[in-house]
């Protein structure tokens, strides 16, 4: 059975959602999975032992979690030596146009180089407008943001952008990429 990490950053919550539905995707898929939520005690956790880890963070304005870009970088020469997902989640994939998906990808880039991290995979995945849980003024700022790109508006609800089967998908692929690493090191009968 491969042992598969996810590590993950979260600013309202959606984040933590998509990563409690990989780990359950990937156990679906017969593998073992440790979720741990990067604002906990992450110093003394290694990516040592796994088959493959996946490392999920939010861009708020225009950076990841603090947490993750520490764990990544104190790690990314273990992470460079076995099958790794980075997926990057953002309303900004939403937006039309080259100039939002340029800025996005920028930004991975600026975090994955300012880490020393080269993942085997790296994904955009759409987040959420979670306006009933926002404070005034993010709310405020959000409606602002959502409106100029054309999105929801509509502050007395909560808007989920994540497409739930592409990241099925993904997990099946990522499954099957750790499987095949965990044959290739001969650790199989």
């Amino acid at each position: 059975m491969t042992s598969i990490l996810i590590v993950y950053g979260t600013t309202d919550g959606h984040t933590r959602k998509i990563a409690q539905v990989l780990a359950e995707n990937l156990r679906a898929q017969f593998c073992s999975v440790d979720l741990v939520d990067a604002a906990g005690g992450l110093r003394r956790l290694s990516p040592e032992g796994y088959d493959g880890v996946i490392v999920a963070a939010s861009v708020h304005i225009g950076d990841y979690q603090r947490q993750v870009v520490n764990w990544v970088r104190a790690n990314a020469q273990t992470l460079n030596l076995i099958p790794t997902a980075f997926l990057s989640v953002c309303l900004g994939v939403l937006e039309t146009g080259t100039k939002p998906r340029q800025e996005l990808l920028r930004i991975m880039r600026r975090f994955l180089d300012r880490c020393g991290w080269r993942p085997t995979i790296t994904k955009m995945v759409a987040g959420a407008l979670l306006y009933t849980r926002y404070n005034w003024l993010k709310r405020t700022m959000m409606k602002r943001i959502a409106a100029k790109a054309g999105g929801d508006i509509d502050t007395t609800r909560d808007y989920e952008y994540t497409d739930w089967n592409n990241l099925r998908t993904f997990c099946r692929d990522f499954a099957e990429l750790t499987a095949q690493r965990f044959v290739e090191v001969g650790e199989m009968p």
